[in-house]
């Protein structure tokens, strides 16, 4: 009996020490050179397909404009008066062209 408890007397010291340690240091700063134990920095991710500019021709090549809108379009010059007239697409060109008969006839008076 005494051999066990001299036994569990040891371990219980033994383990008491372990926690009495002190913990390993933070490592130091990051001053910009690699450590040569340190896996390699992650290449830079690829642009996708949606990521190219209108420029660069991407995978999915040159894309077409849209289609123009079916809605009126009316462009007055005459010297430096400039009406610039776009209507929308379901309304009818008569309306459109009695809102721009209505801005010619205030710019008239």
């Amino acid at each position: 009996m005494k051999k066990l408890i001299i036994a569990g007397a040891a371990i219980f010291l033994a383990a008491g020490t372990a926690f009495a340690q002190q913990p390993p240091p933070p490592p130091g700063p990051a001053d910009g050179v690699a450590r040569p134990d340190a896996p390699p920095p992650p290449p830079p991710p690829h642009p996708g397909p949606r990521d190219t500019g209108p420029g660069e021709d991407g995978p999915r090549g040159h894309m077409p404009p849209p289609p123009p809108s079916k809605g009126a379009h009316f462009r007055l010059e005459q010297g430096d008066i400039k009406i610039d007239v776009k209507c929308a697409d379901d309304e009818p060109m008569k309306a459109c062209s009695d809102i721009l008969m209505q801005l010619i006839d205030k710019i008239n008076e």
